[in-house]
């Protein structure tokens, strides 16, 4: 029996670090939106005339996904010390809560993230 908890152990370290790869790679993709977003609207306009609302839109929604991997470093935080706690007392938790709630938060981010790609002017770029 020491065994097949030792190896649930591992196999919840596991699961933190993905939640923690996850949180890190949606963080990086929102710093990546907000960054290319102004890079590219700063290369195809003079730097004095940017567009506000879509610099705003875009840092918006960059932020939305940073928020959103620091929300999904709490969850896996969360989740991990729960799920030890509850091994000891010979529990194993099923997570669905936490996985309906970050399916749904991902995809409404990617759907911004889509509607704010078709309706930007930004996309536009001049032949050369």
């Amino acid at each position: 029996m020491h065994c097949f908890l030792f190896f649930t152990k591992l196999a919840n370290e596991r699961t933190f670090l993905a939640w923690v790869r996850t949180s890190l790679s949606i963080i990086s993709m929102g710093i990546a939106i907000t960054q290319l977003f102004l890079l590219r609207e700063s290369k195809y306009k003079d730097p004095s005339q940017l567009n506000a609302s879509t610099t705003t839109l875009s840092f918006s929604v960059g932020m939305s996904f940073i928020l959103l991997g620091m929300l999904y470093m709490l969850f896996g935080f969360i989740r991990y010390f729960h799920t030890q706690v509850s091994m000891t007392k010979g529990n194993f938790p099923a997570s669905q809560g936490i996985v309906i709630f970050t399916t749904v938060a991902t995809l409404i981010a990617l759907v911004a993230l889509t509607v704010f790609t078709n309706i930007s002017p930004m996309y536009y770029i001049p032949s050369a």
